[in-house]
């Protein structure tokens, strides 16, 4: 939340299991400062070092490598994040702007009366019966760029090698706490129904076969050839049941979820989300995971996956007939978690009609119940709406954010969106960049980005590998008015968002409404993938079809390194040095 220092001094900190994201900004311009720097504060103790920098000023100039920290190398933006606070911690942080003495860049000094404190927070997988776990499959980042690769003709291969090998330590840092949460839930004492689209990770096919008394529904995703006949060995040996469900031409089961039903036969929680039970679902993509500590929301998921159950027969055919589709379209429930959290839960396919109609000829009758729901929530949205997506199809969340912002602002109260979306066809469509002439009157930035990695290296700079396989933004997450306490949901799940998952595929969906912590550590997610890539997407288009030194040339001017005046800031602030681009999004 918000510390108000003095006017419109401000600052905010939100905080999920991955990383803590800080965004501030100032009323008025600060003469000769060059940026700011950020300090730690742990239990109410402030650390003497600011935190890590890794880009520096002009590399001819300046002999110190990177990493440095904030003290010697200020940040000169109005957001940054911090990777390495540690967990379960009271964490809050002082934004000190950085001052040049007789203007020589080389001597900075803190203005410690000017800086801002921020409120507290923790970074925590864990919020009451609910837990939210992302992981860091982010590769096109200098960290993996630098890192020492194994040996290989092709980087990609080599990829693949890290992530696939059980405790390598590029495979433990890019899933997060994932597979320390997989390993952890089935470690409980009972029985174990899982749903799942991919299973080819070796650690948690092996996580699977030890569990002995599991139930697997697995899809007939091309990616499960190598775990399904070890499995179905593990079935005829009595250690646990396998139903194959194949699907029609253009549909798939989808479903990424695990039920635990205690020795007595109670369901008691349910792990789901995005991520597929691959290396690269793990490793390679932006995924979330949650898991829901709740006999209720279990009981429900339970009784779905019993549907899944009846729907495949045992020759293995997915018959998705109107029995199944019936009982997902009047099971859309809402459940009470702890601390005072609704959880509505949904699951496809739940239409009356196989086959989505062509967008130019659906109805309102056409519209799934659970996309009629999610539609429903973009409208209402009153400041903030952001997302990620992989591919949702049309119509999908994203013509209706669209829709919203263009109402909202044509009403005179602008929303502010933020999104990245993974597939490229979709992203060429909805990439903008507009800002209003004076965005510090409401939150009215409407900016969403495609994906890319850096193309070439230069400055502090390497070559970065984009992705492994199709997707590199894997979420599917909505987040709607997170500082609103009331009227705050994330919307998640295996769910692509669009109306064909649910005219189409196994799907659930889970709505958290009224908790923002939990919404606002969703945000933080959001911000974090959207500013990684926005920067990355707009360098991309400027080395589009040059190679070469014409490539260098385009990439050197593209960035620079950090500013030895403090005109940067004049970017932000009117000539007067009043704010012009409040980069502050919350209100």
């Amino acid at each position: 939340m918000a510390t108000q220092k003095k006017s419109k001094d401000k600052s905010v900190v939100i905080a999920n299991n991955d990383v803590v994201y800080l965004w501030w900004t100032f009323a008025k311009k600060i003469d000769n400062c060059l940026g700011f720097s950020i300090h730690r504060i742990i239990d109410g103790v402030e650390e003497k070092k600011g935190l890590p920098a890794y880009v520096g000023f002009d590399v001819e100039a300046d002999p110190r490598k990177s990493p440095q920290t904030t003290d010697e190398w200020p940040i000169q933006s109005f957001n940054w994040k911090d990777l390495y606070a540690p967990h379960n911690k009271k964490l809050a942080y002082r934004i000190i702007p950085m001052m040049m003495e007789n203007g020589n860049w080389k001597k900075l000094k803190p203005n410690l009366e000017a800086s801002i404190v921020t409120d507290t927070i923790s970074r925590t997988q864990d919020f009451g019966d609910i837990q939210i776990i992302f992981n860091r499959g982010l590769l096109s980042t200098q960290a993996f760029s630098k890192a020492k690769m194994p040996k290989a003709d092709d980087i990609m291969s080599g990829t693949r090698g890290m992530i696939t090998q059980v405790g390598n330590i590029w495979r433990k840092r890019l899933s997060g706490q994932m597979l320390f949460n997989i390993n952890r839930f089935f470690k409980q004492k009972g029985k174990f129904h899982c749903a799942l689209y991919e299973l080819s990770d070796l650690e948690l096919t092996g996580i699977l076969l030890a569990s002995k008394d599991a139930e697997i529904i697995l899809s007939d995703s091309e990616s499960n050839e190598e775990s399904r006949p070890e499995l179905h060995k593990a079935m005829e040996e009595g250690k646990l049941k396998v139903y194959d469900r194949n699907m029609k031409a253009g549909s798939i089961g989808h479903n990424k979820f695990v039920v635990y039903v205690d020795k007595k036969g109670n369901p008691k929680s349910v792990l789901t989300g995005s991520t597929n039970w691959t290396p690269t679902g793990l490793c390679g993509q932006t995924n979330n995971m949650v898991i829901i500590n709740n006999e209720a929301v279990a009981t429900q998921y339970l009784a779905y996956w019993n549907e899944l159950k009846k729907d495949t027969s045992p020759e293995g055919k997915g018959l998705q007939d109107a029995v199944l589709r019936t009982w997902d379209r009047e099971n859309g429930q809402t459940f009470k978690a702890k601390p005072t959290t609704d959880v509505k839960v949904w699951f496809s396919p739940n239409t009356k009609k196989i086959s989505k109609p062509a967008t130019d000829k659906l109805t309102e009758a056409d519209i799934p119940v659970d996309m009629k729901e999610v539609f429903d929530l973009i409208a209402k949205a009153k400041k903030q709406l952001m997302y990620l997506v992989f591919n949702p199809g049309t119509p999908s969340i994203i013509d209706h954010i669209q829709a919203a912002a263009k109402t909202a602002k044509a009403k005179g109260a602008p929303i502010f969106v933020r999104g990245a979306v993974s597939d490229a066809t979709i992203a060429k469509s909805v990439t903008t960049n507009v800002v209003s002439k004076d965005a510090t009157l409401a939150p009215d930035t409407y900016k969403v980005t495609g994906v890319a990695a850096v193309p070439g290296s230069f400055g502090y700079w390497e070559k970065e590998l984009l992705k492994l396989g199709f997707a590199t933004i894997h979420d599917k997450v909505l987040v709607i008015d997170p500082f609103d306490a009331k009227n705050c949901v994330v919307i998640t799940g295996s769910h692509n968002l669009g109306l064909k998952a649910s005219y189409s595929n196994d799907e659930n969906m889970v709505m958290i409404k009224g908790n923002p912590d939990i919404a606002q550590a969703y945000a933080a997610h959001v911000l974090d993938v959207v500013n990684h890539f926005k920067w990355r997407y707009k360098l991309q288009s400027k080395v589009a079809g040059k190679d070469g030194e014409a490539a260098k040339a385009a990439l050197s001017s593209a960035w620079n390194d950090l500013a030895e005046t403090d005109q940067w800031m004049d970017y932000y602030y009117h000539d007067n040095g009043d704010l012009e681009k409040e980069q502050l999004l919350f209100k």
